[in-house]
């Protein structure tokens, strides 16, 4: 058996990898004295982190793939299980000694941001609890980043945290086919907007027409996404990948509010952006 490079990109799920480089650079950025070779160390191990996260998901889905979804890799015959645990493996053991090698003090949060990872994949099909966790993982990539720089977490830095793990809140339960009912839709609303109110809440000696133009944007991105989820429950599946793109958006609001703008800053996002959306059309990113 010897797995395509294609066979290993689903597996990967590569098509959201831009969304956790997105949260990178808003976590560099926000920690203060912004340095190229931290944030493309950083990039380098989310991305491990994302991608071993990713293996162990279809390691542990393995046998309800096999029933539900038997063009995944494993059932398919594309790969062994065995060889994607072992996989996974190596790419959690490689993130974490670049994490530690570039800042020792990293190691708290990365061993947190492991155990986050490794609970939702191991019980996340009927675990009321796993979008909780979900969010944990999304949220933790934050001080994790941040800590990398050595500097200080900010209280910025926990908002950021903050708004991203409400958004992935909101976005897992739509996944899982919440929101039946016009009051949970409400409440997941709350959940995926509550980054515009935290951030437009916070006083700032930056651009206010940046800083409104972001807003605007992750606005009306947003309700885009939702608006055929709120008219049919059952129409998720475009909204879903729409909103994991939106995370580059929740990241600019912090941006804006934050740190001077660039155009270079401005340019990075809306590829991320993009380049999630188009890989999205090549890769499943589910």
């Amino acid at each position: 058996m010897n797995p395509s490079i294609h066979t290993h990109l689903s597996l990967a799920r590569v098509s959201n990898l831009p969304t956790t480089w997105s949260n990178v650079l808003c976590a560099t950025l926000l920690a203060g004295g912004f340095q190229w070779s931290v944030f493309l160390g950083a990039l380098v191990a989310i991305s491990l982190f994302y991608i071993a996260g990713m293996y162990l998901n279809d390691w542990r889905d393995a046998e309800y793939d096999r029933k539900h979804r038997p063009e995944r890799p494993i059932p398919a015959g594309k790969i062994s299980r065995k060889a994607v645990l072992l996989f996974a493996l190596t790419y959690f053991a490689v993130a974490l000694a670049i994490s530690v090698i570039m800042q020792p003090l990293s190691l708290l949060w990365t061993l947190g941001l492991i155990l986050c990872i490794t609970l939702y994949d191991l019980d996340h099909k009927n675990n009321s609890m796993s979008p909780w966790i979900m969010g944990g993982c999304r949220a933790l990539i934050y001080p994790w980043a941040a800590s990398l720089t050595g500097q200080p977490l900010s209280v910025e830095l926990w908002i950021a945290g903050a708004a991203a793990y409400s958004y992935t809140l909101g976005l897992t339960y739509i996944a899982r086919g919440a929101g039946k009912t016009r009051s949970l839709k409400y409440i997941l609303l709350i959940c995926l907007f509550l980054p515009a109110v935290l951030w437009g809440s916070q006083s700032s000696d930056q651009a206010m027409f940046l800083r409104w133009l972001a807003m605007a944007v992750f606005l009306a991105w947003t309700g885009y996404c939702l608006s055929a989820w709120w008219s049919k429950s059952s129409s998720t599946g475009p909204s879903i990948g729409n909103l994991i793109a939106g995370f580059c958006f929740v990241d600019l609001l912090a941006i804006t509010v934050v740190t001077p703008i660039t155009v270079a800053i401005l340019f990075l996002v809306a590829l991320l952006f993009v380049g999630t959306l188009k890989f999205q059309k090549i890769i499943s990113g589910t």
